[in-house]
């Protein structure tokens, strides 16, 4: 083999494990499946909790693939409930103003129960880059998507009239302690189990999960959303004795 060739040979075989390597450090199936729980978990935390039921009732799907790996790029697909996808866009259509405005920040519910974003990861923290999150990125226009249609879907469910579900001694458990977080009183316990009772008669456990997201969203108030749930529990605050931490 002349040196020319060897030359050539060596500089080929160093570019295919420079290549390989590279690979190798973008994302392997552990990675993807890290950075996918990442991507959930954020939206878990970001978006309104009707979303989260829908993650545990099965009905919504993540799944990340690899797309190249000169840059990391993936694929995020999320699969919604087409039966969520069509109330979220009636309850919008119900409301022209509403839906006109959002419209012209960009705005817009999901029409399509499979809906899909690449984006590059930056390596460092893996995590989307940036850029990628903006709204005027395929990532960053999912997000907000999903958002919004599962605002409009926790707004209205947290008023619809039904007979509740009954709630779970887990369910009951968890808001009684709640209680004891937000209310000073004495027995604490006793006064709880009251607020959860008054509250179990009127909702279900996910609707007061829902107006609790509410409280804290001072445009959902103003819209009127939750006005009868906080009627409601200020009448129990009253009834049982409750007198919120100072």
């Amino acid at each position: 083999m002349t040196s020319i060739r060897k030359l050539a040979y060596a500089i080929s075989a160093a570019v295919l494990l420079m290549t390989h390597a590279y690979a190798e450090a973008c994302l392997d199936e552990q990675s993807l499946k890290k950075l996918a729980d990442k991507e959930m978990q954020y939206m878990l935390q970001r978006i309104p909790p009707a979303f989260a039921d829908a993650v545990a009732d099965q009905q919504i799907v993540g799944t990340l693939s690899l797309v190249s790996t000169q840059p990391c790029l993936v694929h995020w697909q999320l699969q919604l409930p087409a039966a969520q996808i069509a109330e979220a866009q009636a309850l919008l259509q119900a409301d022209p103003a509403k839906q006109i405005m959002l419209a012209a920040q960009g705005y817009q519910i999901p029409d399509a129960a499979e809906n899909g974003a690449d984006f590059t990861v930056d390596m460092s923290n893996l995590q989307p880059l940036h850029s990628e999150t903006l709204q005027t990125a395929p990532l960053g226009k999912l997000r907000a998507s999903v958002e919004l249609m599962y605002a409009m879907l926790t707004q209205a469910r947290a008023d619809a009239l039904s007979t509740p579900a009954p709630w779970s001694s887990q369910d009951q458990q968890s808001l009684v302690q709640a209680c004891h977080q937000r209310y000073s009183t004495e027995p604490m316990t006793q006064a709880c189990a009251c607020y959860a009772q008054g509250l179990a008669e009127k909702y279900s456990y996910r609707q007061v999960r829902y107006n609790q997201y509410l409280s804290t969203n001072p445009y959902a108030f103003a819209t009127g959303n939750g006005a009868a749930y906080k009627r409601l529990e200020k009448s129990l605050q009253v009834t049982c004795g409750l007198q919120a931490h100072s």
